[in-house]
């Protein structure tokens, strides 16, 4: 795992992520003056016999779809180099500005939005008829975009390259830090449904006092099925950056 970045100012906002994304995002948030920490309470574990079989599945198909950074983080090293046909699509821009880096190929990806609804709405994806698209996901992923590109006329294929598995968080840090009011940045439905229920009745409270930034407003219904009353949105990193500067303004 990889080491926890440790900000020079008192954290301001937990990363509720697995924990190489949350390292990583720590650090290019502290570039912009946002101290934040991972708070993990699930990480990604790869599974080694779909990452063996990728590139088989890979070279009969038309289209590979990945869904989050971690898809492409464990997928890409068993792709890159070789003779690749598919065309390269991602949910979400940053996901899309990742594989573009590893890949030096263009990405189709949402020009707003970071979800499948927005995915699917992109002309290329209308008429798929006869062709193969392979979906690189997560154990258990949403079946919405796989049944959608069905329906265009696509054979879907998925490729579920790793597994999610809870782990304990850090609720020390959480009790040292919850009386400064942090933010918490929830990245999906199921590690907000799994902080509340790690929390338990001795820290319901506190956690319903801290402020909740979701990335898509999907999560942000699953908070407030939970008890959060005004969970913020912000779609990408730069809004998140917003959100945080706009809080600092006197």
């Amino acid at each position: 795992m990889p080491a926890t970045p440790r900000p020079t100012l008192q954290p301001t906002l937990l990363l509720v992520r697995p924990a190489a994304q949350a390292a990583q995002q720590a650090q290019r948030l502290a570039a912009a003056g946002i101290a934040a920490l991972p708070f993990c309470v699930e990480d990604t574990v790869a599974d080694d016999a779909a990452l063996a079989v990728l590139p088989q599945q890979a070279a009969g198909a038309d289209w590979l779809v990945f869904v989050s950074p971690s898809c492409i983080e464990l997928a890409w090293p068993h792709l890159a180099g070789l003779p690749l046909a598919a065309k390269l699509a991602c949910v979400g821009r940053a996901s899309a500005d990742k594989l573009a880096a590893l890949s030096g190929r263009t990405v189709l990806h949402p020009p707003q939005g970071n979800d499948s609804d927005a995915l699917l709405a992109l002309p290329p994806l209308q008429q798929l008829s006869g062709q193969t698209v392979l979906i690189v996901r997560g154990d258990g992923g949403r079946p919405q975009l796989g049944e959608t590109l069905a329906r265009r006329g696509a054979r879907v294929v998925y490729a579920e390259v790793y597994h999610r598995v809870p782990v304990e968080a850090d609720w020390t840090l959480f009790d040292r830090l919850a009386a400064s009011n942090p933010a918490l940045l929830i990245t999906s439905s199921h590690s907000a449904t799994l902080l509340f229920r790690q929390a338990g009745a001795a820290r319901q409270r506190a956690l319903l006092g801290c402020r909740f930034i979701a990335l898509h407003p999907r999560i942000a219904a699953t908070l407030q099925q939970l008890g959060v009353t005004r969970p913020l949105l912000a779609a990408d990193e730069t809004a998140l950056c917003a959100l945080f500067a706009a809080r600092q303004q006197p």
